[in-house]
């Protein structure tokens, strides 16, 4: 599971409520994962959402680190296409029936790895790229 902390916060309440978004939707495959009944119909309708609100939110961030000049823009471009990638894969192995629950699981814990520290390592540096009258006050 993926928890939401304030510390996390870009400084954009947009990407922030996005970013809640996916956690949420990723901690609800989790759950699917963990209860393994009928898991691969539930998980798909999941991974679905995942696969296409990952990149249309990886979009948007990018645009914002681009708008404000944010310094790790290029490696946050290249980290979401690092993650498509990985993702992707798993994806396509899940459609293709050819995952199983075991690499599933182990899979899953690496994309929630990923996620957890993008955010917290490279997203979070947009916070002070953000004009002052937008940034939000960090909370620990």
């Amino acid at each position: 599971m993926i928890e939401w902390v304030e510390s996390m916060s870009t400084g954009d309440h947009r990407l922030d409520a996005q970013h809640r978004m996916l956690f949420q939707k990723f901690n609800q495959f989790s759950e699917i994962l963990e209860n393994r009944a009928e898991v691969r119909e539930a998980a798909g309708d999941v991974l679905d959402f995942l696969q296409f609100y990952a990149i249309w939110h990886f979009g948007q961030e990018e645009d914002c680190m681009n708008k404000h000049r944010c310094p790790v823009a290029a490696s946050n471009k290249n980290a979401h296409a690092e993650f498509n990638r990985m993702f992707g894969e798993f994806y396509t192995r899940w459609q293709e029936n050819t995952m199983d629950l075991p690499l599933a699981i182990e899979t899953h814990a690496r994309l929630a790895e990923w996620i957890k520290q993008h955010v917290i390592s490279t997203d979070t540096r947009l916070r002070p790229c953000m004009p002052k009258e937008k940034q939000i006050p960090e909370h620990t």
